[in-house]
Parts: C-alpha cells; structure tokens; sequence
C-alpha cells in the first residue's frame, strides 16, 4: 500500500495570526539576513559580552539596523532534557554538541606535499586538550574515509578512554597508507571529474554535519580547486566553470552553520601559476561566505585554535535589507564594533539571489537534509509525542514542544511574534518515505505567555492519517526568521526511543 501523510487540524498553545503576512507586506519582500559573529580578544583576552548597540552592520556599504541579536549558547553534553513518559527529545546527553572536523585532502594534494602537511597536522592535534568534539577525516578518490569519524546515532564514547588523539599518528599513518595504496589519488582523473568529485564529498560532510545544531567548524587542509578549467569538456563542449557549485555550496554550509577555515596544502612554498591563484580564490570564497578565515602554509595549529575560540563566545545577528537588496549579485559585509580590542569574524559576503529565484530555497534544503539525515538535528530544542487519536483511532496526534529560546520572536506593539513551520516525513516499513508540505504556525505572545513558553516551551502539532503502516515519523521545525532547523523522530509500532 502506498505511504501517504494526511493532515487532519493544527494546534497551538500559541496564538495564531496574519502578523508575519502583514509584516512581510508593509516591508515588501524580503528576508532575512543572518550572521554567526565569532567574539575575541585582540590580544589572546577573554571575549567581553556584548550588546546589539555595541555592534554596526553595513551591507554593500548601507548600514542595516540590527532586528536580531542573541547569543549561541555552549551546550554542555550529558545535559539531555528530563522527559515524562512517551517523550522524545532532539537534544540527547550523548550528542556532539558544537564540532571540529578536520578533513585532511589527499585528493587536491600533490603525493610530494603530503608528508609536510602530515607533519604539520599531528603537530597540532598533538597540541590540541580538547579532542572529544575534533573528528577527523581523509579525502581520497573514493570519497570520504574517517580516521576519527562522527559518532553514528545514539553512540557515545566510553567513559574514561583516553583520547582518540594519543595514538593519532599511528591511526592516520594506517589510512593514509591504505590510500596510497590506491595509487596517486588525481593522476588518473580528468581535472574536471576531480573537482566534481571534490565538492560531492564536501556535501557527503556537510549531510553528517547537519544532524549537529549550533556553529560547526570544518577545518579543511588542501591545496583547493580551481574555479574554471579550460579546454573543451567532453560533455559540456565548453569550458567548465564551477563557480555555481562553489556558491550553492557555500549557502548550503552557511545555512547549516558550517564554518570552513581553510588550510593551505602546498607544501613548504608554493609556485606561482594562473591554476595556484584560481585555487586560493576558491578557499577565500569559500571561508569568506561562511564565515571562516584562510592560513596558509599547512597552519592547522591557528585554524583550530581560532575555531575553538568561535566556539566559545559567538552571537546570532540579524537584519532584514530592503526588497532592492534581492538583485542576484555578490553583496559585501562589513561589521564594526565600539568596544575596544575586539576581533570580530562572521561571513563576509553573501549571494543576495532574487527572491522569485529562491523561491524558499532555505527552507527546502534545510528541511531536505533533515529529512535524509541519519539523526536529528537539535539546533532547536523539541520534544515530542505521538499518540492514538482518542476520538478517532485512524489518526495520530502529534505535538512538539518547542524550545522557546531557540527561535527567533521579533518585539513588537507589547507583543512577541515568530514564524516558524512544521514539516511531517513519514518513513514506511519498507524503506519508503514521504513527506508533507511545510505547514506554517504563526506565534503570537504577551510578555507573560513569552515568559511561561521561556520555561515551558512553545507547543505546536497536527492530527495526522496514515495511510499503510509507518514504522517512524520525522517532525522537522524551520524558524523563517533565522534559518534555524530541528527535528525529532517519534517511533511507531514499538517501543519510542529518543533520536530516532
């Protein structure tokens, strides 16, 4: 029987309204533009908080009033919500939490250069304290392999290993050899398959890193790609730009909060060449759409350190630019601060695509990586319950309660207001999988409700059908306001385990 999701009434302990509608309206269309500004001393100080006032935005030189501020919150593992019985939650003790991952490309890095960078990693990693939020990862002609790979779902480190680290170089020394083994990793490929197959591995990455909520670093050491290769492709009859692929992927990774410092691989010097410079600019717009930086030289040691640092005090900054701002070129971002001795890094630039060419393209991947990710993403607190319709046993009520500090609720004429939607992804016993379209909920809050749903959260859901027999059901939660996703899996037919 074929899977199918029917949605049957919504509800909310939050009212709903047409405000965001209206909003939209008297603004004409726009959306938001979102920063994760990474805080620091300039002088190796601890980073002092900050205030919205404390901080200047400029888009393409126009300053922008600042309609978001808040700051990323350090969640602690082991902290998983305290649930009554049915209850699933999203933010299990055994999550990540903020990550480091460190991709070590033996793709785009000469055999000769390979050992130098080698040194240079365990170098770092050996001077690294913190190792149980680091992973690390090969790029090879194969595709990904992990020498200290994400932890899948529901697994968790035994209490009272020592870390992964203390024999690192023995682990990468096995991978890399197994590698080698292969041959050289690029001499056999066309430069444009190379590339191809360079930005598929880095979505493979980004799919593993998008169950994991908050700011993420990926620390990526390679020589890089270029952005054009001439001569004529055997298919495409002309020759090949990859500066699409490099956008599209550079929104995909800001929009999960993926942070790429980028590690130069040349070796101990590089030549100067047309392909040298195409490559470095590549790294530049990668770092720079998302809000990490470039080192040169193998410098694997500065790149972790300042990941770690971002990961310590970062802030959420929003703004809302004019409908004018939505003409499909490059914008520049600039931030000043007027405290100081004060570092400032958040993304530097960003493609403002036309909103008709959108066409919600943020909600759409973000729901979609939800929906094929391994686990849940928690960048927004649920927890979750299914249960038999008491009235109509055909049907399945579904309620999430929605952590009220992880979304976006803009103040406003005494009331506080946000926009998120839900979307249900059905998954079949027999490895099908459907999902509904996002359904929107309008919250609208006084500052006595805003302070219960502070503690209590914010509850939404829908009586569902189904139409042959589900083995799970996905509750995927997109604030519009900031980009944010979270979902959590309710498990059906058994016994409900939290995660998924």
């Amino acid at each position: 029987m074929r899977l199918a999701i029917i949605v049957v009434a919504a509800m909310s302990a939050a009212a709903v309204s047409s405000w965001a509608w209206a909003k939209n309206e008297a603004k004409g269309m726009t959306r938001m533009v979102r920063l994760n500004v990474a805080v620091a001393g300039s002088h190796g100080d601890a980073a002092p908080e900050l205030k919205a006032d404390d901080l200047q935005v400029f888009d393409n030189g126009k300053e922008q009033k600042i309609e978001v501020f808040r700051r990323n919150e350090a969640r602690q593992k082991g902290s998983a919500a305290v649930l009554k019985s049915g209850e699933v939650t999203n933010r299990l003790g055994n999550a990540p939490g903020q990550v480091t991952v460190i991709l070590f490309d033996l793709l785009n890095t000469h055999m000769e250069d390979q050992g130098y960078v080698r040194g240079q990693l365990l170098q770092a990693l050996n001077k690294t304290e913190k190792t149980d939020s680091l992973y690390l990862y090969l790029l090879t002609i194969k595709g990904l392999q992990g020498v200290h790979g994400l932890p899948a779902p529901g697994e968790a480190a035994a209490a009272g290993t020592a870390p992964w680290t203390t024999d690192v170089a023995a682990k990468l020394d096995e991978a890399m050899q197994g590698v080698n083994r292969l041959g050289p990793q690029n001499d056999n490929m066309m430069p444009w398959d190379r590339v191809t197959a360079t930005y598929k591995a880095l979505g493979s990455l980004l799919d593993e890193m998008g169950g994991i909520g908050g700011r993420k670093n990926l620390v990526w050491v390679t020589r890089g790609v270029p952005l054009e290769i001439g001569g004529q492709h055997p298919d495409w009859g002309t020759p090949a730009n990859f500066e699409p692929l490099l956008r599209q992927l550079s929104g995909q990774l800001d929009a999960s909060g993926v942070a790429v410092y980028a590690v130069e691989a040349f070796g101990a010097g590089r030549e100067a060449s047309s392909s040298v410079l195409q490559e470095v600019q590549t790294l530049d717009e990668l770092a720079g759409m998302t809000g990490g930086k470039v080192y040169g030289d193998g410098n694997v040691g500065a790149a972790l350190d300042d990941a770690g640092e971002a990961a310590r005090s970062s802030y959420v900054v929003g703004y809302y630019p004019p409908p004018g701002n939505w003409n499909g070129k490059l914008h520049k971002i600039k931030l000043k601060c007027s405290l100081k001795d004060v570092k400032l890094q958040a993304k530097t630039q960003y493609m403002a695509y036309a909103l008709e060419a959108s066409g919600g393209a943020e909600e759409q991947a973000a729901v979609r990586t939800a929906a094929d990710s391994a686990v849940d993403t928690d960048e927004i607190g649920l927890v979750g319950t299914a249960a038999p319709d008491a009235k109509e046993p055909a049907k399945t009520s579904i309620r999430v309660r929605i952590r009220a500090q992880d979304i976006i609720l803009l103040e406003g004429g005494g009331k506080y207001r946000g926009e998120v939607s839900l979307t249900y992804v059905a998954y079949g016993t027999g490895g099908q999988k459907i999902m509904s379209r996002p359904l929107p909920v309008t919250i609208e809050l006084s500052d006595a409700q805003r302070d219960e749903a502070m503690k209590d959260g914010i509850e939404a859901g829908h009586d569902i059908g189904f139409g042959s027999s589900v083995e799970k059901v996905r509750v995927i939660v997109f604030d519009n306001y900031s980009d944010a996703v979270g979902s959590v899996t309710l498990a059906f037919g058994g016994t409900t385990k939290a995660g998924g």
